[in-house]
């Protein structure tokens, strides 16, 4: 089993080729990341989300998922809220992960990106006393 640490740098292929920093919580359940907005959009074909992300300032990145859902989920105010999940692989060092997000304005935190337990379940052990195991060739 790879051991990572409690922040990590990750990359969303789906989004990005660029390493974010992330927290592992193994705390939450299911991994968060950070939207700006997301909409549901009616088209002819059906319905779609249109996403906008922003994990650099200054830049906006919008996608569009044809397969997501919305589940209820409680935040780490202990609040129950409504969120959209969709599909998303996520990089932690070379291990690729297909795993279900739920999107949410993260931008009172500090992390754009909360990894949950569900990610992690038997691909990763997670040493609390560590930070940035993985890297990537362009980490700050």
């Amino acid at each position: 089993m790879t051991t990572i640490g409690r922040r990590e740098y990750v990359k969303l292929p789906d989004l990005s080729d660029l390493p974010i920093e992330a927290k592992v919580d193994t705390g939450a359940f299911r991994t968060a990341i950070h939207c700006i907005d997301c909409n549901e959009i009616d088209r002819p074909e059906g319905k779609i989300l249109e996403a906008h992300f922003s994990f650099v300032e200054g830049h906006t990145l919008v996608r569009h998922f044809k397969v997501y859902h919305q589940r209820m989920v409680r935040s780490s105010f202990g609040e129950n809220e409504m969120r959209f999940c969709v599909p998303m692989t996520i990089q932690i060092g070379g291990k690729k992960i297909n795993s279900q997000v739920t999107l949410t304005d993260r931008s009172d935190m500090r992390y754009h990106i909360l990894i949950g337990r569900k990610t992690l379940y038997k691909k990763f052990m997670v040493d609390v006393s560590r930070i940035h195991v993985k890297k990537y060739r362009n980490n700050p």
